[in-house]
């Protein structure tokens, strides 16, 4: 072989030498490469088995204590800490406290921290890590002066968001001498295993509440069972007594008992329906003209007699600056909470006791005014960690409340709900055997028009318009509804006619002559037509009083989108069922009133 064939060989061969080793050095670097990332996810491994182990045991806490004290010992387990603590809110929602830790020493659990002081970017910022490390903690940090070498700590919320508390982890200055502890190294995986755990938590507690919330619902159904029956029982019972009474007196005793049980248990009904509002997020607020003093002397004139009844002072305090005030807003649900403040304030309070409303104008100027409210007993009083549930809907102070003095654990939720969409809350204290006070204050607008120095306030105009010889169509699918009603109009001198359903009615008001019926009172649900379906045909029929006649709707549908849906087909008033005498005489007669007063052209 030539020389120079045999040099290019030997030099390929050099070539081929020199490849092999740096293919070796590729290949033993991918080693060490691959046994690197083994281990890095063998750590992993190990760290998510670790998570995976504390989760399952999350799920077999039953108390904040215990998730608490595991939540700190899987911190010091899963990252090699040297101690751990979770501080979650008291009961007052000021301060964090220690409520379960790991490796702690006995006078530390003690400590607690200022909310106030963790409402920091660094940790309620969402768009930020949410993970603060501290090495050593020094200045304003809770942390500092307590030995730490190094502290890492992250946030834990609650599902609406809202701070809960913290957990902290940390070194001391003694055991950094002995731990290789990298704190920035371990933040985003000790933050990961906080939030998977306080994941867990929310679930579990949202799982308590929702089973607590049946609790207390299926309480509610068993108290709203005995309040119901309660009424029923003296209605029926003073029906039967009437029935065989030949006794003027007790005939009258029985119908005025029968009474009040009727409108205790119409309350009763009330309660459930603005529940179901609120629930739904369909109860709104009115805003009309109102006279303070005469609403204040209204609820505390209903309410005297149950006072007089217990031998209790019933007081009325009002500081108006010597005006009789007008303002606008929704009377009826404000006289609703204050009801319900002096109903239960005379409920808890005993023979000899007082209950006192008070009401005064704190500030004031030509536009608004701030009203402070105040019902204050010398009643029960209550625990303070009864404080914290009185609210919430179905519960009461106690499961002896309901027993000793009845009631469905509504009212106050429905007045704190009505209190809140006036922009207020309400302000609650109370001592076992001293007494409790309710009080909240809402700025209401000023009615420019209505506010008087003297003279009696401004009732709503009596109607005094005679309805003797007036025609009027009662419609109701009800045999008994159409009775009472003829009943109730039998003195005025009224001529009834009678339809059992929404076809009736059209078919009775196309036969008649014009002019013949002055006013129709038409129910709403129906068989074969409904009353809107029948007022709609009504207007629409070709004669000049179908669209002028006064179509009052007489039903016991009273949610707004029912009482807007009675408009919308073209009645002129709602008649809310059970119908009251003096309500209904009143409303017929303010719609006879306006009729005529179109016919003359003034309005």
């Amino acid at each position: 072989m030539p020389e120079h064939q045999q040099e290019k060989e030997l030099a390929e061969l050099r070539g081929l030498i020199r490849e092999s080793y740096r293919q070796t050095a590729r290949n033993e670097l991918e080693k060490e490469n691959m046994r690197i990332m083994r281990g890095k996810l063998d750590v992993q491994l190990e760290f998510f088995k670790q998570i995976h182990r504390f989760s399952r045991l999350a799920f077999s806490v039953s108390t904040q204590q215990e998730f608490a004290s595991l939540l700190a010992e899987g911190s010091v387990d899963i990252f090699q800490l040297e101690t751990s603590a979770a501080y979650l809110l008291d009961i007052s929602g000021d301060k964090l406290s220690v409520t379960g830790s790991c490796n702690f020493e006995t006078d530390v659990p003690e400590f607690s921290v200022s909310r106030a002081w963790l409402v920091k970017p660094e940790l309620v910022d969402f768009k930020r890590k949410n993970v603060i490390v501290e090495s050593p903690p020094k200045g304003p940090s809770p942390f500092a002066g307590l030995g730490y070498s190094h502290v890492i700590y992250t946030p834990l919320f609650d599902n609406q968001r809202k701070l809960e508390g913290i957990v902290m982890g940390g070194i001391t200055q003694d055991g950094s001498i002995v731990y290789d502890f990298e704190p920035e190294a371990i933040a985003s995986s000790f933050m990961v295993y906080c939030q998977n755990m306080n994941g867990i938590y929310n679930n579990l507690i949202a799982l308590d509440r929702a089973k607590s919330a049946v609790d207390a619902k299926t309480r509610f159904l068993s108290n709203l069972s005995h309040e119901i029956r309660t009424p029923m029982n003296a209605i029926i019972g003073m029906t039967q007594i009437a029935e065989r009474s030949r006794n003027p007196d007790e005939l009258r005793k029985s119908i005025a008992q029968i009474n009040i049980s009727s409108r205790h248990l119409l309350g009763l009904v009330n309660d459930v329906l603005d529940m179901s509002k609120i629930e739904e997020g369909k109860l709104v607020l009115e805003n009309a003209p109102f006279h303070l003093d005469a609403i204040l002397d209204n609820i505390v004139s209903s309410l005297r007699p149950s006072a007089d009844a217990k031998d209790i002072s019933l007081l009325l305090d009002m500081d108006a600056h010597g005006t009789r005030p007008s303002f606008l807003g929704d009377s009826m649900r404000l006289s609703q909470v204050l009801i319900n403040f002096l109903s239960n304030a005379i409920k808890f309070t005993g023979g000899g006791g007082r209950v006192t409303l008070r009401a005064e104008i704190v500030s004031r100027d030509s536009e608004k005014a701030l009203l402070l409210f105040e019902v204050a007993d010398t009643g029960i009083g209550m625990p303070q960690e009864a404080l914290s549930r009185i609210f919430n809907p179905f519960e009461q102070m106690d499961s002896s409340t309901s027993r000793k003095f009845g009631g469905t654990g509504l009212g106050l939720s429905i007045s704190r709900t009505i209190v809140e969409l006036m922009g207020s809350s309400i302000h609650v204290e109370s001592r076992e055997g001293e007494g409790s006070k309710f009080a909240f204050q809402v700025w209401f607008d000023v009615d420019k028009n209505g506010c008087v120095e003297d003279g009696p306030p401004a009732e709503q105009a009596a109607v005094t318009v005679d309805l003797s010889g007036r025609r009027i169509l009662v419609v109701d699918d009800v045999e008994i509804n159409r009775e009472i009603i003829i009943a109730l109009l039998d003195d005025t001198g009224v001529s009834c006619g009678c339809a059992a359903n929404g076809q009736e009615a059209v078919d009775l008001f196309s036969a008649s002559q014009e002019g013949y019926y002055d006013l129709i009172l038409m129910d709403v649900q129906m068989p074969v037509m409904d009353g809107c379906e029948a007022t709609r045909r009504i207007r629409a029929l070709p004669r000049p009083d179908a669209g002028r006649i006064p179509i009052l709707a007489m039903t016991a549908n009273v949610f707004k989108e029912d009482l807007q849906m009675v408009v919308q087909a073209g009645m002129n008033g709602h008649i809310s069922k059970p119908v009251e005498y003096d309500v209904a005489i009143r409303l017929i007669g303010q719609a006879l009133l306006r009729e005529n007063l179109q016919e003359a052209k003034i309005i």
